[in-house]
């Protein structure tokens, strides 16, 4: 994660691009695979947070059962939740997360 990489460039254009103009749930869902790709945690959180408060923040916070002032600091950009907080939060939103193996290219 220390590293650059070319997904880090391509999941801060979606995040930029994000905070400018009212996404789809396509595109919102592109954005958050590629910060996730990319290893990128402030466009993670920052992704996950608008995608809370496009499905109402309060909603979410029922579902997940956490409290709705809590989660709003936990999903910006720039927050570190609990990893169980950010599991609870993608359940709420319709997302898993998936374990895929690096290919050799990857590692690198």
């Amino acid at each position: 994660m220390g590293q650059t990489h070319d997904g880090d460039a391509a999941a801060m254009d979606k995040t930029e691009r994000l905070t400018e103009h009212p996404a789809t749930s396509n595109e919102m869902t592109a954005a958050l695979n590629a910060a996730l790709e990319a290893g990128d945690l402030n466009s993670i959180m920052g992704i996950m947070g608008q995608m809370a408060r496009a499905h109402r923040m309060r909603r979410v916070a029922r579902e997940t059962g956490l409290g709705e002032k809590s989660l709003y600091k936990s999903m910006r950009a720039g927050a570190s939740p609990e990893f169980n907080t950010v599991l609870r939060v993608l359940r709420s939103l319709g997302f898993r997360l998936q374990a895929v193996p690096l290919s050799s290219n990857d590692s690198q």
